[in-house]
C-alpha cells in the first residue's frame, strides 16, 4: 500500500528536531542529553531510563520518543555530547606530537568527568557532530605527515586505545578504593588487604618471586596517576614517532 510523504530517516543525526510547543518548556535532544548525562554521572548508566529522564525534564515519557526512539539513541546522544566538550584547539599547531598530547589530556579529562564514558565508548561507534569534530581534528593533526589514511587511522586508534584503557583502569581502581557514599565495595579494600596480607608474606618469603617482592617493597603504593599518564603517553608518542617521515 502506498504511503504519502517521505519515510523518517533511520539515523538519529538525520532526523529533524521536534521542539515542544509553547507554553511548555522547550524539549530538545540537548535537554534530553543533559538530563541523561546528569543521571549517569550521579547513579551510573543503569539509572538512565526513559521514565527517569522524563521525570527530570518534567514531561511525559512518550514526549521523549519524538526525539529519540530507543535507549541506545539516548546513549549515543550522551556520548556525543560528552565528547563535544573536549577542550581542543581550533586548528592543529603543526607539531603533531604536541597536538596529540594535548588531545589525549583533553580526552582523559572528559572521561574522568564522566566515569561511565570510557566503558560506553568501547562498544559504541557514534557518528554525531561532537564525535565527528573530534575525529576530524585528530586526523587533521597527522594529515601533514603524508601517510596513507590507514596509517593515520592507526595512529589515532592507538592514542584512543591508550587513553580509554588508562582511564578505565583509573576509574575502576578509584571506585574500588573510594566507593560512592553509602555503597560498600565487594570486596571491601580494607578487608581485602587484611585477608591477603598473610598470603602476600608467604609469597615473598618463598623466594620464588624476587622481582614481585622488590615491587611490593619499593614501588609506590599510591602512585601519582597524572605523572603515570604523562610518562606512559610520552612512550606511546615515542613509538608513534617511528612513522614520521620527517623525523631526524
Amino acid at each position: 500500500m502506498a504511503t504519502s510523504g517521505n519515510p523518517q530517516p533511520d539515523s538519529l543525526w538525520l532526523r529533524p528536531q521536534h521542539p515542544r510547543r509553547l507554553p511548555q518548556v522547550a524539549l530538545s535532544r540537548e535537554e534530553i542529553a543533559r538530563a541523561a548525562l546528569a543521571l549517569a554521572d550521579a547513579e551510573g548508566t543503569d539509572a538512565v531510563t526513559m521514565r527517569r529522564i522524563a521525570k527530570e525534564l518534567g514531561c511525559g515519557t512518550m514526549s521523549l520518543y519524538r526525539h529519540v526512539r530507543t535507549k541506545d539513541e539516548v546513549f549515543d546522544l550522551m556520548v556525543d555530547t560528552a565528547i563535544a566538550r573536549e577542550e581542543r584547539p581550533e586548528a592543529p599547531s603543526g607539531d603533531w606530537r604536541a597536538d596529540l598530547r594535548q588531545l589525549a589530556v583533553a580526552k582523559r579529562a572528559v572521561l574522568l568527568r564522566h566515569p561511565w564514558l570510557a566503558r560506553l565508548i568501547a562498544g559504541r561507534p557514534v557518528l554525531g557532530p561532537g564525535v565527528l569534530a573530534s575525529t576530524e581534528f585528530s586526523l587533521s593533526v597527522v594529515a601533514g605527515l603524508g601517510l596513507p589514511m590507514d596509517e593515520m587511522v592507526r595512529i589515532i586508534n592507538t592514542l584512543n586505545a591508550f587513553v580509554n584503557g588508562f582511564v578505565q583502569t583509573e576509574v575502576e581502581e578509584s571506585a574500588w578504593r573510594r566507593p560512592p557514599a553509602g555503597r560498600i565495595p565487594d570486596p571491601d579494600p580494607a578487608h581485602w588487604h587484611a585477608r591477603v596480607l598473610p598470603y602476600l608474606r608467604h609469597v615473598m618469603d618463598s623466594g620464588e618471586y624476587p622481582h614481585f617482592t622488590r615491587m611490593v617493597n619499593e614501588a609506590e603504593s599510591y602512585p601519582d596517576r597524572d605523572a603515570d599518564f604523562a610518562w606512559q603517553l610520552a612512550r606511546v608518542l615515542d613509538g608513534l614517532s617511528a612513522v614520521d617521515p620527517h623525523r631526524p
